[in-house]
């Protein structure tokens, strides 16, 4: 019995020792369960905040770990199903594997078959990749699922603005204002698709106070709610983009980019600004960045597709634009890229053309059939218009590639049809506005940029758009019978009378030069400082509607602008200026701007007639023998896109000597026949073909052996040296007995200020080698900086007598010499330098001063002659030419050079009262009366002047004018003897 009982205790307390740890593994099991389900929100937060700083890789590990414990879980909740569906997604989608995103949709819509957020995401990619019905599909059932979805109600507003339902659309985008002031909410993927839609409502509806709301309010909430919500930055920084605020958009890109490195459309949008200030290599870089991280990334092709057009690379556009297509060919933004590319290369149908194909009057049963043999553009509209009949995204944008193109009637009709299709767009407003300054059509401009600020208040390049009308407001205008002239009547009045004389002047000569008349006047703009700022602002404001343009006057073919010379620091020859420009006017208007950049550029530094500069020359020495010279298809994009001053100068010299080419190769009709063939609208080298009967391989290859004979010719030049100051501390380290190098070397330490250091190898180097060019400049600039200029020269002048003195040598050698009046010495070191470097106008010069102090009126002649053909910008050497002759007596040369002296410097009194004395003497009075005003206009205290234009006034029968002036005379000096004397005979 007590056996018995001992084992039942024995059993009880085995079942107990059995049971504790089933009891105890339960527990675990439920509080290991309670663990997973708190890991698992921890998980994809991890994956979550991967996923935004765009460590795509490790967030992918991250979520196949929460995938994992979704599946060991027992209990499914659809929540995280859906935060691990989304983010593997749209990882997906930001790195260019749609295929893969919509694989994971359908996989997903059959375990979330009612989720209304996954079919809101469905319809955002089906819509993305145009499948539009898909899109509609998921847009109605998640719609269905949750009547307030933004997501899908910002792609049902799309869908319908794709579809031409405009009304419909704008409903569809207040929804999100509305939703917002109802439901309020706080989180930031919300707070940003209702970002998106509100701002598209106040696009359409010019509500400009929401572009205010979402910069400074919602999206900043959005980062609030979510630190790490980067599209949040990249969002304001779009917006203000939009409106060409640069500094701030940048900002919010730089903050955007800050979070996640690798967001391409962040770097697309940094790519679209650099294109907008001409930073085309910037923007390469940046479009290859982002394709890199999303090889499908629509934005970033459509720009490589822009880059192309605007270097004339039609075919490269095309293809570009078909890569675009074959993700989405039913977005108007890549459907305006492709009817691009198919007008650039077949041609721009006129506007009477246009308009019927985009009636869409008729019902959409009447709609449109194309022909076999219609182009390409016609069959892409059509297509568009029987699926959209209001597509004003499509021409908007496609108005805009044809305007940078310079086709100004298809851009005015594309923005005039927008306007019509949907005029709650102010994109249109403000382009045409833009346009019609473009074509000097100011009035028109007035009206429309004023609608169009009313629109959108808040965009930079309108309002200063509208400051550039209102200071031409203030403007007066000179009306001749080819031009107008607006120029600022205070500050130029003489400037802008001149300037029409000289157009009209040279008017006849263009027409015969090209055989073709601009219709209408053609308008010339002469900005001056007003309002605090510089004329060189207004003038690029101007022409394109920001602060800062590269040169000083410009072409858009149909009116020309230009910084006062007045207004100038340095001064130039606006004669010269005034004629390449008009150049541009005629050759882009008789070739309906068919003619490549090069060609005009080509055209009209000819015609300026001036040697070529001295730059030019050093350029091909220093890049025809190493055979780094552009095509011609190269040239077009290097005057858009310059790496460099030296790159751009080196295109307006091939430009140049490649028109010298055909002229030499092909006749003095070569020019005119080439002109004749863009104006047929020939590509270049159907161009070249039927000008000159080879193709444009082979005119290229002749091209270059002309350019390579020609530098042979030039003397003097050579490159500079190629070494570095590190590779030339190498090179002398290791060959110290160098002294070529350890001269060169000395010389560039004296450079980096270290005299001490310089003055030793120096004299080293002198010691060994007195006639080592570049020692010799170290210790000579380090005796000029005590003044001892004898010493200098000393120390040059072993360097000086040696077989080929070093260019700069010579250059100090003769300052000092100059310096030192030491004038028979000086003319043996300039005529040196002259002879070695005849395009150099430095030793023309020195010699100029040499032969006035030795009184050697034949030698100053023949220099001042070479100097003012250099650089017609000499105006000193145009005034001492016209002196000149003014002593012999050669009144017609004195005029002549006078004239020529104006046009760099138009406000100098002393130049209009010779002028006027050489006018009197050729009895040429009229001309006189107008040199003598223009002296009183400058200096209207001038007596002399005055009698004398009354004097000259009397003897042309003015009796009347002469006696109002000779009134102003007595009135200011009423003692002037000849004046009273006058007046008592009148």
């Amino acid at each position: 019995m007590l056996n018995g009982l001992h084992r039942i205790i024995r059993l009880t307390l085995c079942l107990l020792a059995v049971m504790l740890p089933l009891q105890i593994y339960s527990n675990c099991l439920i509080a290991a369960e309670e663990k997973q389900a708190e890991s698992i929100e921890q998980v994809l937060e991890t994956a979550h905040e991967h996923q935004q700083h765009g460590r795509y890789a490790e967030a992918r590990e991250v979520y196949a770990q929460a995938k994992q414990q979704l599946a060991d879980s027992k209990q499914k909740n659809a929540d995280h199903q859906w935060q691990l569906l989304r983010g593997l997604i749209q990882i997906d989608v930001e790195t260019g594997q749609t295929k893969s995103a919509l694989d994971r949709l359908n996989e997903g819509l059959k375990q979330l078959p009612d989720h209304p957020d996954l079919h809101a995401l469905a319809a955002k990619l089906y819509y993305e990749t145009g499948d539009y019905p898909s899109a509609d599909k998921h847009v109605t059932k998640a719609i269905a699922f949750n009547p307030d979805q933004p997501l899908a109600h910002l792609i049902q507003a799309q869908l319908l603005t794709d579809s031409g339902k405009i009304d419909e659309a704008n409903e569809a985008y207040r929804w999100f204002v509305r939703y917002y002031n109802r439901a309020q909410p706080e989180d930031a993927e919300t707070l940003l698709v209702i970002a998106e839609g509100a701002t598209q409502y106040a696009r359409w509806n010019s509500v400009s106070q929401i572009f205010n709301f979402v910069i400074n309010t919602v999206c900043p909430d959005a980062l609030k709610a979510d630190p790490l919500a980067w599209r949040a930055s990249y969002l304001s920084g779009s917006i203000l983009q939009e409106k060409y605020n640069r500094p701030q958009a940048a900002d919010e890109f730089t903050a955007a980019l800050k979070t996640n490195s690798q967001a391409a459309i962040v770097y697309t949008a940094l790519a679209r600004s650099a294109i907008e200030v001409h930073d085309f290599d910037k923007s390469i870089e940046l479009i290859n960045r982002a394709l890199k991280i999303n090889p499908q990334s629509i934005e970033a092709l459509l720009l490589q597709c822009d880059l192309h057009l605007i270097n004339g690379q039609y075919l490269k556009a095309l293809v570009s634009a078909e890569n675009a297509a074959a993700l989405n060919n039913r977005a108007q933004t890549v459907l305006a890229r492709k009817a691009a590319c198919y007008l650039l290369q077949d041609g721009v149908p006129d506007t009477e053309t246009l308009t019927l194909l985009f009636d869409t009057s008729a019902a959409p049963d009447q709609s449109k059939t194309t022909k076999a043999d219609s182009s390409r553009f016609v069959k892409l509209v059509t297509t568009l218009l029987k699926e959209n009949p209001k597509p004003g995204y499509f021409l908007y944008e496609l108005g805009q590639l044809m305007e940078m193109k310079r086709q100004f009637a298809f851009a005015e009709f594309a923005y005039l049809k927008t306007k019509t299709l949907m005029p709650q767009l102010s994109g249109p407003k403000t382009s045409l506005g833009m346009l019609y300054m473009q074509m000097g059509k100011t009035a028109l401009a007035q009206q429309t940029l004023n609608d169009a600020f009313k629109a959108d208040p808040y965009h930079v390049r309108v309002s200063n758009m509208r400051k550039v009308l209102g200071v031409l407001d203030s403007y007066g205008a000179i009306v001749t019978d080819h031009f107008v002239i607006r120029y600022d009547s205070k500050a130029d009045f003489i400037l802008g009378r001149y300037m029409a004389d000289y157009l009209e002047e040279i008017y006849p000569e263009m027409v015969k030069q090209f055989g073709y008349k601009p219709p209408g006047k053609t308008q010339f703009e002469i900005y001056h400082n007003a309002k605090g700022l510089a004329a060189h602002q207004w003038f690029s404001a101007r022409m394109i509607g920001l602060p800062w343009i590269q040169t000083i006057g410009a072409s858009t073919g149909a009116v020309v602008a230009l910084t006062s010379p007045t207004a100038m620091k340095e001064p130039y020859n606006w004669a010269a200026v005034l004629k390449h420009e008009l150049v541009h006017v005629f050759t882009l208007q008789q070739t309906k701007y068919k003619i490549p950049h090069w060609f005009t550029e080509a055209l009209a530094v000819r015609s300026e007639g001036k040697a070529r500069p001295q730059r030019f020359n050093q350029l091909l020495v220093e890049r025809v023998p190493q055979g780094e010279i552009y095509s011609l298809d190269e040239l077009d994009s290097v005057f858009v896109r310059p790496k460099s001053s030296d790159n751009w100068n080196f295109a307006y010299c091939q430009s140049l000597l490649c028109a010298d080419f055909m002229v030499e190769e092909f006749g003095t009709d070569a020019l005119k026949k080439l002109l004749t063939a863009y104006q047929n609208q020939h590509s270049t080298p159907n161009a070249i073909q039927e000008s000159f009967q080879i193709d444009q391989n082979e005119f290229e290859k002749r091209y270059h052996r002309y350019l390579e004979k020609l530098t042979a010719t030039l003397k003097g030049y050579r490159p500079p040296s190629p070494l570095s100051f590190r590779e030339l501390q190498k090179q002398h380290e290791q060959n110290p007995n160098n002294l070529n190098i350890a001269g060169q070397y000395a010389y560039r330490l004296l450079r980096y200020r270290k005299k001490q250091e310089a003055r030793k190898l120096a004299h080293t180097v002198l010691s060994e080698q007195p006639q080592q060019a570049q020692a010799a400049l170290t210790i000579a600039h380090l005796e000029l900086l005590s003044e001892d200029l004898e010493a200098a020269q000393a120390v040059l002048q072993p360097a000086l007598e040696s077989d080929s003195p070093d260019v700069e040598v010579l250059e100090l050698a003769g300052k000092i010499l100059l310096k030192q009046e030491k004038f028979s010495d000086a003319i043996k070191v300039y005529e040196t330098g002259h002879l070695k470097y005849p395009y150099q106008t430095e030793w023309l010069q020195g010699l100029a001063i040499i032969y006035q102090h030795e009184d050697n009126p034949k030698k100053l002649e023949a220099t001042l002659l070479k100097l003012v053909h250099l650089d017609p910008a000499d105006s000193t050497s145009l005034k001492l030419l016209m002196k000149r002759y003014l002593d012999q007596k050669k009144w017609e040369q004195a005029l002549h050079w006078g004239q020529e002296a104006l046009y760099v410097d138009v406000l100098d009194p002393e130049t209009h009262q010779q002028l006027a004395e050489a006018a009197l003497k050729q009895n040429r009075p009229e001309l006189a009366i107008r040199e003598l005003k223009m002296v009183l206009h400058l200096d209207d205290k001038n007596e002399a002047v005055r009698f004398l234009l009354t004097k000259t006034l009397l003897d042309t029968g003015n009796k009347q004018e002469a006696t109002t002036e000779l009134d102003r005379l007595l009135e200011q000096n009423p003692n002037h003897v000849q004046a009273r004397a006058l007046k008592q005979k009148l």
